[in-house]
């Protein structure tokens, strides 16, 4: 199906199911990622040859992404040769010229290190005189996403207006106008800049912003619409179905606070007595019922050790309960110590929180809310994204890869064990707020069954001073039959990144593949299969599932 098709009938749904299952199973891990949409393309074209029910899904899914990376020479190339005679004159003509701009005019590794540097100034003085020139296109085209990422809102936008456009492109300047807007002005006026937008050209990619906008404005109903009309057709689009049925069906936290008193929240800390201070009062400060609080100093020796001390005051008393460790044990031996605690042992559930996390109020209802609502799962985690604007993602909805299907990243080690990074680095438009098993969650923030730790072992040691320690342990438990929910509606904020983001000299890198190369020698070849084939099982009968009751029920 797809964004020209009539109505849509649930024998139209239950054919897709049947021939994308048969032939792409691994469709159903998600239609976001960048260098996943490019071989679900690739595929599609190469079986819409003998077969022409692929040739709509790969056609809608190239024109999706162009629309998201509307200055990419490779998105339009790959536009260009699936589009049909229905495509308007106009976007025939805008995707032929960005798909011959020519881009060996940019000194692409100079014009990375200035990015990369992040200096404002030498930005403003280097690259804004290049947008004015007759090549601003091509360095537009490779420095926008990183413009926007620099979180100055007035460079983004003065790039924008200073770069040399021509008439033809003018669609393609309100559509990256729109994309800042969203990122940085308030919903209401991002909105305004969306309606703007040509729906010829940018019409499934204004849709669904235009639906998150909605949200985000508290228009819930008029969201809902939106999005229906949108996925109704354009079923192939799998983030789109399983956002529609997390609207229609959110999960109930009604009185679940009533068995809080299960809940053990726990933290640790080396050296980040700011950060951890800051989480400590994000926790008092949201509903967490009768939930006990843990906090441990790994062996700090800066102000951790006071804050961590001191903070019972923000808690009813009796709630909550320090720790203080004289050296850093690791991140492994800290979590452990802290599930090792009498109280927490007394409990159902374990919930870890990074020492810099930013939480909104209803956290902790919406992870018991998710376990409820999927019997009694062996984790529960959720999104994560940066603090500040642009609001990108950290962390959304993992699952394992087909043993082989990537290079080996470390020479001489066959990895066996590749996860699929389903949101990249992308900003966070709401693409992956929704709810579905998945075979890891991010240890930023997951709430871990206490029957499951108790059945399967606590986190490995080895896996010190902290790399893959959650993903050990959550494979370790889904191969001994615990499920994983990814609670997508709950977005949390991290600010600082993840151990391996931070790995960047040669100490660090050494201590990421050491700990790598352990976690491979931990499961077998059977293992990995058997995950495999698990996650994508259970990932089908969730999609099959939903994709019905949204036919049944639009």
């Amino acid at each position: 199906m797809s964004s020209q098709s009539s109505e849509l009938t649930t024998s139209d749904v239950e054919n897709f199911l049947h021939e994308i299952k048969n032939a792409v199973p691994l469709w159903v891990l998600g239609t976001e990622e960048y260098s996943h949409q490019c071989e679900l393309i690739n595929t599609f074209q190469r079986l819409s040859t003998s077969k022409p029910f692929f040739t709509a899904p790969c056609r809608e899914i190239a024109r999706l992404m162009w629309m998201q990376n509307p200055l990419s020479n490779y998105a339009a190339q790959k536009f260009s040769e699936v589009s049909d005679i229905n495509t308007p004159d106009e976007l025939k003509k805008i995707i032929t010229y960005i798909s011959t701009i020519n881009m060996d005019c940019v000194p692409a590794e100079d014009l990375d290190i200035l990015l990369q540097a992040g200096d404002h100034s030498l930005i403003i003085k280097h690259l804004l005189p290049l947008l004015r020139g007759p090549e601003g296109i091509a360095y537009l085209a490779s420095s926008w996403d990183m413009l926007l990422r620099l979180g100055s809102a007035e460079l983004a936008k003065s790039a924008l207006e200073l770069t040399n456009w021509n008439e033809l492109l003018t669609p393609v300047k309100h559509r990256l106008y729109a994309q800042y807007s969203f990122l940085y002005l308030p919903p209401h006026e991002a909105l305004e800049s969306v309606e703007k937008l040509d729906g010829k050209i940018w019409g499934v990619w204004k849709e669904y912003i235009k639906c998150e906008l909605l949200l985000q404005l508290s228009a819930n109903d008029e969201a809902i619409a939106t999005l229906s009309a949108l996925w109704k057709n354009n079923i192939w689009n799998a983030n789109w179905g399983q956002k529609l049925h997390a609207l229609l069906n959110p999960v109930d936290t009604a009185n679940i606070l009533d068995s809080s008193d299960e809940v053990s929240i726990l933290m640790y800390s080396w050296n980040n007595g700011k950060l951890i201070d800051n989480t400590l009062k994000n926790v008092a400060g949201s509903n967490i019922g009768r939930a006990s609080v843990f906090a441990l100093n790994n062996g700090s020796n800066d102000s951790t050790g006071d804050v961590v001390r001191t903070a019972g005051k923000l808690f009813q008393e009796g709630q909550y309960n320090s720790i203080q460790l004289p050296v850093n044990v690791g991140a492994p031996a800290a979590r452990n110590w802290l599930l090792a605690e009498p109280e927490v042992r007394k409990g159902k559930w374990a919930v870890f929180l990074d020492d810099d996390v930013e939480l909104p109020k209803n956290w902790l209802e919406e992870l018991l809310a998710t376990a409820k609502k999927y019997g009694n799962p062996g984790a529960v985690g959720c999104r994560i994204t940066s603090t500040t604007k642009p609001t990108s993602l950290q962390s959304a909805d993992y699952h394992m890869l087909p043993p082989g299907i990537v290079e080996s990243q470390i020479e001489g080690l066959t990895e066996r064990i590749m996860i699929f990074n389903n949101c990249g680095s992308n900003f966070d438009y709401g693409q992956f707020s929704y709810t579905r098993p998945a075979i890891h969650v991010s240890g930023c923030c997951h709430m871990l069954n206490l029957e499951a730790i108790n059945k399967s072992g606590p986190f490995d040691v080895r896996f010190s001073p902290t790399q893959f320690d959650d993903l050990e342990r959550d494979l370790r438990h889904y191969l001994d039959g615990h499920e994983h929910i990814y609670a997508g509606q709950l977005r949390i904020g991290h600010i600082q990144h993840s151990s391996l983001a931070k790995a960047s000299n040669i100490r660090g890198m050494a201590q990421v593949f050491g700990n790598k190369i352990k976690l491979e020698s931990k499961f077998t070849e059977a293992d990995v299969e058997k995950m495999f084939s698990k996650d994508l099982v259970s990932l089908w009968a969730d999609t099959e599932s939903k994709w019905r009751e949204l036919a049944a029920h639009l």
